[in-house]
């Protein structure tokens, strides 16, 4: 990124820059020593990587968020996912129009591009959606989560619940997978029906994107949920977002029963009702949020193999999510049925999908895909005397975690080397912007179009 160019940033570069210093900035309140219990400070690397991990979304941690960090360390780490989901552009905004200030082009640009929007016109009512469902799904997910942490068997005082149940319904709806209540995520509340329900539900919503939310809140307001609708009045985006989500939700879990009914490390233990709970947990927190009630390091290697690729898939646009996102897969999946039939056109639902539609999935996943491969070549040499004695699948669980903003791990993040975290972090930084915006904001440019035609020629692919 030209230094020159950050006089007048562009909207990718200013998205950018507001993601790192927020991380630095919450670095610095971490590594402070009344951020840890001990009094001492964690140091830098440490608090960076804390930082990184919670605006980003994503949740992997190098320390026990519950019994290291203190009160002020807590409200550190939930601000930073809460801006870090809407984006701190939304809540600026947000704040500018309570104080009937006015928006910029420049601000509308940067939200438009934050949320993946085709123009820029309606970008303030957008923002006031935005922070409407935010407030409502999570208010909504704060007092059943309180009912449950004060009534259930947590043995909260009631403000303790009330604080608990804030944070976890930020943390779920936001896909950021912190929590403050066990040693090992949720595994230990893994027959706690109420909560993981209550939680997935905040994760499902949040990973379903605003545009989505906003569309099914107008559709089941006008009463238009009859079957014999059949979904018409939906949009396409919102179509396909709906059937890649139903799909994968569904694959993961019949997967995770078949591949983990019998594993005394997962599922084998538990009764039938709780193996189909906690296998549905799982398909949903790998794809998009961090929460597990499994213990990770004992699944089976083909379902850390599934589990990967759930969290390289990801969410959907214009959400908290990460990952390629569910459309990108719908798109390269019509694609490739389209190519096999010998079809010319993309189309799904009656409906014709642009090329650039087909060229952006195939950049994103591509990038994407480099960067895990990239990272877990890294780690395999910077890991290479780590403790745990990671394995292949352990990295490249680890990588498609961190990529995908997941948070889930075998249990190698903690013994990290200062290299490893490093690494980690920069790929946290990157899936949660997408790698498009942090190649368009490092080459300065929106549009490399330079008008010239150039002669076709065919080539031989297959």
């Amino acid at each position: 990124m030209a230094l020159s160019s950050l006089r007048h940033p562009t909207a990718p570069q200013l998205i950018l820059l507001s993601f790192a210093a927020m991380i630095l900035i919450g670095a610095c309140l971490l590594s402070l020593p009344i951020a840890s219990q001990s009094g001492q400070s964690i140091g830098f690397i440490d608090a960076l990587f804390t930082a990184t991990s919670a605006n980003c979304v994503t949740g992997l941690v190098v320390v026990n968020t519950m019994t290291h960090w203190t009160l002020f360390g807590k409200i550190v780490i939930i601000t930073l996912i809460q801006l870090g989901g809407l984006g701190f552009m939304t809540v600026a905004t947000g704040l500018m129009t309570l104080l009937r200030q006015r928006i910029s082009l420049r601000n509308r640009t940067t939200i438009q591009t934050s949320f993946n929007q085709s123009s820029v016109g309606g970008m303030v009512k957008l923002v006031r959606r935005v922070l409407k469902y935010s407030a409502i799904i999570e208010g909504i997910g704060a007092i059943l989560l309180t009912l449950i942490f004060y009534f259930g068997d947590f043995h909260y005082t009631f403000l303790q619940s009330i604080g608990y149940g804030i944070f976890h319904a930020i943390s779920a709806f936001c896909n950021a997978g912190f929590d403050i209540i066990g040693h090992n995520s949720l595994v230990e509340f893994q027959t706690n029906g109420p909560l993981l329900i209550v939680l997935m539900l905040l994760i499902l919503l949040g990973g379903l994107g605003f545009t989505v939310l906003h569309e099914l809140s107008i559709f089941f307001k006008q009463r238009q949920f009859r079957l014999s609708r059949r979904l018409t009045h939906l949009s396409l985006h919102t179509k396909l977002v709906l059937v890649t989500s139903t799909g994968l939700f569904l694959f993961g879990i019949v997967i995770f029963l078949g591949l983990e009914w019998n594993n005394p490390k997962t599922l084998g233990p538990l009764s039938p009702l709780n193996k189909l709970l906690n296998a549905t947990f799982e398909s949903v927190t790998l794809r998009t949020a961090g929460f597990d009630s499994l213990n990770q390091g004992g699944l089976t290697d083909y379902a850390k193999l599934i589990g990967s690729t759930l969290m390289f898939i990801g969410g959907s646009p214009a959400s908290t999510a990460g990952g390629i996102k569910t459309i990108s897969l719908a798109v390269l999946f019509v694609a490739v049925i389209s190519a096999l039939r010998g079809e010319r056109n993309l189309v799904i639902f009656n409906r014709r999908l642009p090329l650039e539609a087909l060229q952006k999935a195939l950049a994103i996943s591509g990038t994407l895909a480099i960067l895990v491969l990239l990272t877990v070549l890294i780690l395999h040499f910077s890991e290479a005397n780590n403790p745990f004695h990671p394995q292949i699948l352990d990295l490249i669980f680890e990588t498609s975690s961190a990529a995908g903003t997941v948070g889930v791990t075998t249990g190698m993040t903690p013994t990290l080397s200062p290299v490893g975290k490093i690494v980690l972090a920069l790929c946290m930084f990157i899936g949660r912007l997408s790698p498009m915006t942090v190649a368009i904001a490092l080459n300065g440019r929106l549009h490399t179009d330079h008008h010239i035609d150039y002669p076709e020629e065919n080539i031989i692919v297959g």
